[in-house]
């Protein structure tokens, strides 16, 4: 025995060999659970994780009895292969479970309950080996940033085991390199590029691509658009953690996931740097122009969140900011991308704050985006500005009584699907097939043309070809609920029950894949469409049972709706459901009804109003004098009539014959019946 092994023995009798191993590997297994992310640890696992799953295809192979003849004909015992597989699996295979079970449990579970959603809100990060990053040190510390990111962005950084060069090469092949380098499709995105720095001095060119969906960081497509500034590595660190933050916090919108206030802390951090003139003194106007871009998109993002109007204020100070160093005839493409930031912000206090002045000049930035990406032939980020101007016409559209801008709109999504190559760029085509077909179907309602629905339905289900069930589940649900839409109105503009029955089909196999608790947005949405089919199929069928039950959906619908969050959804579901109220005092002659429904419709006008939502605000004025002539064709006394006429008068302001033709159609003939009615009781009114 050695004088180590002897001092031991004497020092600590109850330390045996045994006691000693198992020791160590359960500290090793802590080590592994405590950090599973570290960079030792990964390539621990994986040095252990080789030996250990062969020995368990070994252990296995020995139960198989042509495997073990083969075992005895190399005069081997089948019994100690076993054996000896069995300890090397159970000796290395802990390791990688310990750090696949770490991964998932320190991982915040928010309200889904199947893993597959947990998966579809994780999001990987891949670092490729930067090109003269010597020892993958720099390498080694981003990855040690993006792995102390906030658990609630669901960040798991790997390693991609490879180097993408950029030197001497165009950034378009970089970037198709980057692109097709990753086989995991769980990876979303891919951080590469070069460390021409030493740590203290700039580091760059750091490239950020998404692998999944289109757009890149700044909502265009080109490689210069998504490069991170050049920094020294703690302040880059800073910046990275912040860029890929507000990227993953842009992909979990989607499913109505709430971070909360997970982005700030690193937002003033960037922001107090961005600040300090110890730091800022050595930056490059590039560089100082693209942490501002970051702060900016940063703040829009924690915006939409908090639905903040101040922070959205705040955000285009910094986009404003930027283009003191990107100058439209200096930096033509970083100022478009810049204007395309900014146009979208824009359109978002519009929706925030109900105006229509801001996207005005919404419109106008993402023009001048568009005239430069013309100017330099660049397809696919023109064919993005053209979408990005049909949303603002939309939303033009719903301060407006006529058809002009949604026709515009119009012009703008297929113009945009034209440059899109849908196998290249598969969610901005699909997303600009949906928002034509919504735009077809807003255009047809106020029109009349029926022929438009179909063509809504056409361009639904071409976006249908790229969302599934699988990889967009809510995208999938969203399309899927506006196809069954287009269906309702033209069921309803042709007297089709089956069309209409096959639209509520379609919509709550749509309701399917959300439960109430895990998605009331979209779960209340569901059922208001669901309702607003209902009372179509009512009217060319007649059945007390479907305004109850359309009356039961709106009543779901509002209780997961706040008056506060979305103003024009909660007034829109009010109004519906005081159009089933009517419809169910119309079947059973209770005037509780009808007084219940007046309710409803004011509660709808508190939202909207003339001068901001004429054509909601004149359907609603509308839909109150058909319930108050109800109510006082079925009493005595001229109030409720003489009020009926009065909002009739009011809404005939907007649902004009040349605007509105349906509308104008309906309205005048229920004014004409109040009328009557007004007459027969001895009114001497005009």
């Amino acid at each position: 025995m050695s004088r180590l092994d002897r001092y031991i023995a004497e020092r600590y009798p109850w330390l045996t060999r045994t006691r000693a191993v198992a020791g160590a590997f359960a500290i090793v297994l802590l080590i592994v659970a405590i950090w599973p992310h570290a960079q030792v640890v990964g390539e621990f696992v994986i040095a252990t994780a080789i030996p250990g799953s062969i020995g368990a295809v070994g252990w296995a192979l020995t139960y198989w009895s042509r495997a073990r003849v083969e075992i005895g004909r190399r005069q081997l015992r089948y019994k100690s292969v076993r054996r000896i597989a069995g300890v090397a699996a159970l000796a290395c295979l802990p390791f990688l479970l310990t750090q696949r079970a770490s991964i998932y449990l320190r991982s915040p579970h928010p309200f889904f309950s199947a893993s597959d959603e947990d998966e579809h809100l994780h999001c990987y990060v891949a670092v490729a080996r930067l090109e003269g990053d010597d020892g993958n040190r720099i390498g080694k510390q981003l990855l040690s940033a993006l792995g102390s990111i906030d658990r609630r962005f669901f960040i798991t950084p790997v390693i991609l085991d490879r180097t993408i060069p950029v030197s001497g090469r165009a950034e378009e092949n970089q970037h198709i390199e980057a692109i097709t380098s990753i086989g995991n499709p769980t990876v979303r995105t891919l951080l590469w590029g070069g460390a021409k720095g030493d740590g203290s001095s700039a580091i760059g060119p750091l490239y950020h691509t998404a692998l999944f969906g289109d757009a890149q960081f700044g909502g265009v497509f080109r490689p210069a658009d998504f490069k991170l500034p050049e920094l020294p590595l703690d302040e880059l660190s800073v910046v990275l953690q912040l860029v890929v933050a507000t990227a993953t916090a842009r992909s979990m919108e989607v499913w109505a996931y709430k971070f909360g206030d997970a982005l700030e802390p690193l937002i003033k951090q960037v922001r107090e740097m961005a600040k300090d003139p110890r730091k800022t003194s050595a930056w490059s106007p590039d560089t100082r122009a693209r942490v501002n871009l970051t702060i900016g998109i940063a703040l829009r993002t924690s915006a939409i969140e908090f639905l903040s109007e101040d922070s959205f204020r705040q955000a285009i100070a910094y986009f404003q900011a930027t283009q003191t160093d990107w100058t439209r005839e200096k930096n033509p493409l970083e100022w478009a991308m810049v204007q395309q930031n900014l146009g979208s912000t824009l359109c978002e206090v519009s929706i925030l704050n109900l105006q229509a002045s801001p996207l005005h000049e919404a419109l106008t930035a993402h023009q001048n985006a568009l005239a430069v990406y013309q100017a330099h032939s660049d397809q696919i980020d023109s064919a993005n500005a053209q979408y990005l101007m049909g949303i603002v016409f939309q939303h033009m559209a719903d301060h407006e009584a006529g058809t002009d801008s949604l026709r515009r709109a119009v012009d703008c999504y297929r113009t945009a699907i034209k440059g899109i190559e849908g196998k290249r760029y598969p969610f901005l085509w699909a997303a600009a097939n949906k928002q034509l077909g919504t735009t077809l179907n807003a255009l047809a309602d106020r029109d009349g043309n029926s022929n438009e629905y179909e063509q809504a339905m056409a361009a639904f289900q071409a976006a249908l070809r790229v969302y599934n069930w699988d990889l967009s589940l809510e995208q999938w649900a969203d399309t899927q609920v506006e196809l069954a839409e287009s269906l309702q109105l033209l069921g309803e503009a042709r007297s089709n029950a089956d069309d209409l029955k096959q639209s509520i089909a379609l919509s709550r196999q749509a309701l399917e894949g959300f439960r109430r608790d895990s998605d009331p947005r979209r779960w209340a949405a569901i059922q208001a469409t669901i309702g607003n089919e209902l009372l179509s199929l009512n009217d060319i069928q007649p059945n007390p049972s479907y305004p109850e039950e359309a009356a039961a959906a709106f009543r779901d619908s509002l209780a997961e709706q706040s008056f506060k969050q979305d103003p024009m959804a909660w007034a829109t579901a009010q109004d519906a459901l005081g159009n089933a109220l009517v419809a169910m005092g119309e079947a059973s002659s209770d005037t509780a009804y009808f007084e219940q429904a007046i309710d409803a419709f004011n509660n709808a006008l508190k939202v909207f109003r003339p001068d901001r939502e004429p054509v909601p605000w004149a359907r609603a004025k509308s839909d109150l004098g058909d319930a108050l002539s109800d109510l006082g064709a079925r009493g005595s006394g001229i109030r409720y009539l003489s009020e009926a006429v009065d909002n009739y008068h009011e809404a005939l302001t907007v649902l004009t014959k040349d605007k509105l033709p349906s509308d104008w159609h309906k309205t005048q003939y229920n004014l004409g019946i109040a009328l009557d009615e007004l007459k027969q009781r001895g009114w001497k009114g005009s």
